[in-house]
């Protein structure tokens, strides 16, 4: 497949149009994605303001010639679109104050560990913090908490891994997305919570209890009806029986005398929306504690791209996009955009298209590019799509290429680039994640063992 680019000036762009290219390096603009949908007229006079021209793929949103018949698009004066408020301003509908703009700290935290080094230490924190998120909850349900120094210790460790190399937390993740286990949830947003906050380089105690406030989010979920917590249309009633959960964890957490008030806060308001539309108090703008906001962006992100929470999951992309069109509504503005950039159009484990029509999954992403991860191109003999790969680096594009043809895969002379054209829903395919990660964990081990074989035949004839 390939990406069909069109270039246009920029006040010829109309709403529906997906821009894929600038006339300048994206790092030199205030968009976070590169490459995204046009919405509104706000997002023409945005690009207006660095470009002269763009490149529009067609594949992905409308086309100069199919736009021709479509009516003129909203101003955005227009009551039909919704502006987001100025950072600093009292918005005089619902009086709430926006919080100061986000302190970002960059380069603070830097990766130091390989990411199949980290994985078998990352794989043992996973099974702790599930093992003792399930004790933690069923003793706090019997009015006792004993365990909770050993949660934070594993929550430590969860940090720690996060600081360390942030993909393998986050592959090991995905690969448990087969696993209906009742904290997957939480595990993910709070892995989503720790990787933006090592993102904008947060002090390390912050991260810390941001960490353990997302695991213990939804512990008062175990005291709603079952029936209530799988239902997917709830009543108005059972809406409002349901979204007691928050009032029954902080009150639960409360109740042990040895949880940190800063781990309930994140608890009792990450439920908060920043137009005041959520729950439980309808708090509003700087009334919601930083690490409450970054946790409710977390479960929403989550909660929108998992097959156990949607009813109709999406791709990481279109997860990305719908969390973008809450800024300034639901959710902080600098923070949604700081949220995306942290954990990138395509994290570890997802699934996409290429250029050449090749199937993989994203394995590593490099932090300093993150559209040109490792992707391990899967079915490369047309037989089982979980039993054959090779990994490729889109970073080193001959390199990438060669591979490629190397392998059968001639087409891949054909595409002008070998890139990821899109990312694919979660279960559209036949993909088996664990069996992949085996895979190259084992192809890697495999090479580790021949290469010191090498070194120590090249050291025996040495000597």
């Amino acid at each position: 497949m390939a990406i069909k680019q069109v270039k246009i000036n920029v006040n010829d762009l109309t709403i529906g149009m997906y821009v894929s290219q600038l006339d300048r390096p994206w790092a030199h603009t205030s968009f976070p994605l590169q490459g995204f949908q046009v919405r509104t007229t706000e997002d023409i006079h945005t690009l207006g303001n660095y470009c002269d021209y763009v490149y529009i793929d067609t594949t992905k949103g409308e086309s100069p010639l199919s736009t021709q018949n479509v009516p003129s698009p909203k101003t955005p004066g227009d009551s039909a679109v919704r502006r987001p408020p100025m950072p600093g301003r009292r918005d005089a509908g619902k009086g709430v104050i926006e919080p100061s703009p986000l302190v970002i700290r960059k380069g603070v935290y830097s990766i130091t560990v390989s990411l199949r080094a980290e994985m078998r230490h990352a794989r043992i924190v996973i099974k702790q913090l599930q093992d003792q998120l399930t004790a933690v909850a069923k003793q706090l349900a019997r009015g006792r908490l004993g365990d909770y120094d050993q949660l934070k210790h594993s929550a430590e460790g969860m940090v720690d891994s996060v600081l360390r190399c942030p993909d393998a937390f986050t592959w090991l993740i995905r690969l448990r997305q087969h696993d209906q286990h009742t904290h997957g949830h939480s595990l993910r947003s709070a892995l989503w919570a720790v990787q933006f906050a090592r993102f904008v380089g947060m002090e390390r105690r912050e991260i810390s209890t941001l960490c353990v406030g997302t695991l213990l989010k939804d512990i008062g979920k175990i005291r709603v009806p079952a029936a209530i917590l799988r239902k997917r249309n709830r009543s108005p009633g059972e809406e409002l029986e349901y979204r007691k959960f928050v009032a029954h964890g902080v009150d639960m957490l409360r109740d042990t005398r040895t949880i940190e008030p800063r781990v309930i806060s994140v608890v009792r308001y990450h439920c908060e929306r920043m137009d005041g539309s959520g729950f439980p108090e309808g708090l509003g703008g700087s009334k919601i504690p930083l690490l409450a906001r970054i946790a409710g962006i977390a479960t929403v992100f989550d909660a929108i791209s998992n097959p156990f929470e949607a009813e109709q999951p999406v791709a990481p992309s279109k997860a990305v996009s719908l969390l973008y069109d809450m800024r300034g509504i639901e959710f902080q503005e600098d923070l949604v955009v700081q949220f995306i950039q942290s954990i990138g159009l395509y994290p570890a484990g997802t699934l996409v298209e290429l250029t050449t029509g090749d199937i993989g999954i994203v394995v590593e992403q490099h932090p300093e590019s993150r559209l040109t991860p490792q992707i391990a191109v899967l079915d490369l003999g047309g037989g089982d799509l979980n039993k054959n790969f090779i990994l490729i680096d889109l970073k080193e594009q001959e390199a990438a290429r060669r591979l490629l043809v190397e392998n059968g895969r001639d087409n891949a002379n054909e595409a002008e680039r070998v890139a990821i054209a899109r990312d694919l829903e979660p279960t559209g395919y036949d993909i088996d994640v664990s069996a992949i990660s085996g895979l190259f964990m084992q192809a890697e081990q495999e090479r580790r063992s021949s290469f010191m074989a090498s070194l120590r035949e090249r050291f025996g004839k040495a000597h």
